[in-house]
């Protein structure tokens, strides 16, 4: 556990959202973040309309459990703060309260390794995505609220951006559970065991390179095949759309059909290569796995 974490003074906080006249506040005052996000606040009479307390004290005891942590008081106005709207969005979400759908369906997607149709299913607020052959290809936490009016193949899309998501925020040096910063990135070649998901995605497991990101903070660890660091970079970006290809779309989770590449580890980052129709890239990342060098030439330039 981190050195930074008093369990106790955490244990506090929570307990001042232990009541439903708090959430009620709470939930009142997320109103007014609503027309774009214009915090206006509330006045004291208006927030206690707006919860229905007639016993002033009783509403002042309430109000001032909250304050300083999910609440705040500027100018005779009360305001959320960072921390209450974040326990507001996940009241939204369902975090706290229960009701978890469950969806099951097919995919438009296809097993990269068979062909086979994917299968979907949300439960828990956890989305897979199986193979009738090769099992689980893909997993992804998602908010409990989410499978509501939502097909599989729409979860299926969502919850490989916030793959994406995850990834951008790892190469952007912040932590996307707790916004702490990472350390170096360890870079390791890999070999697939024989039915994991790396070997059925059909990567070449001679030139498979990893990298490994930690979370100086929360200790969460993120081991990624290095060139999906590659593909958020502007130039490889810039390739990918020069042959119609968006690197944000669900295809890309299971290794493209549409590229060949490969990877190779340096002494201090990782080379990755792509050769699309004769046309050939390749990036350099450094430790940071952040860009060093690029360049972009034909089959023929490279002969």
């Amino acid at each position: 556990m981190d050195g930074d974490v008093d369990p106790e003074a955490v244990a506090e906080s929570l307990s001042a959202l232990a009541n439903p006249l708090r959430v009620r506040i709470l939930l009142a005052l997320a109103e007014t973040r609503r027309p774009n996000w214009d915090h206006r606040g509330m006045s004291y009479s208006d927030l206690r309309s707006a919860v229905d307390v007639e016993d002033g004290g009783r509403f002042n005891y309430h109000v001032n459990e909250l304050r300083d942590r999910f609440v705040r008081r500027e100018e005779g106005r009360y305001w959320l703060t960072t921390a209450g709207s974040r326990v507001v969005d996940e009241i939204y979400a369902r975090t706290f309260s229960g009701g978890h759908e469950s969806v099951s369906g097919p995919l438009e997607w296809t097993c990269p390794a068979g062909g086979k149709r994917l299968e979907a299913a949300v439960d828990n607020g956890v989305i897979t995505a199986s193979c009738p052959e090769h099992g689980v290809l893909f997993d992804m936490m998602l908010s409990f609220g989410s499978p509501r009016n939502r097909d599989p193949d729409e979860l299926f899309a969502w919850a490989n951006r916030r793959a994406l998501w995850y990834l951008e925020s790892v190469s952007w040096d912040v932590c996307p559970h707790c916004a702490g910063r990472f350390g170096e990135a360890t870079i390791t070649t890999h070999s697939p065991e024989p039915g994991s998901r790396l070997e059925t995605f059909g990567l070449d497991a001679s030139t498979l390179v990893m990298a490994e990101m930690r979370c100086r903070q929360c200790g969460v660890s993120f081991r990624i095949p290095a060139f999906y660091y590659a593909l958020t970079r502007a130039p490889t970006v810039a390739f990918l759309h020069d042959h119609g290809i968006d690197y944000r779309t669900p295809e890309l989770e299971y290794g493209s059909t549409a590229w060949d590449c490969e990877s190779e580890a340096l002494e201090d980052g990782v080379l990755v290569r792509f050769e699309i129709d004769g046309d050939r890239f390749e990036i350099e990342l450094d430790g940071a796995l952040d860009t060093r060098t690029y360049r972009r030439a034909s089959a023929t330039e490279d002969q």
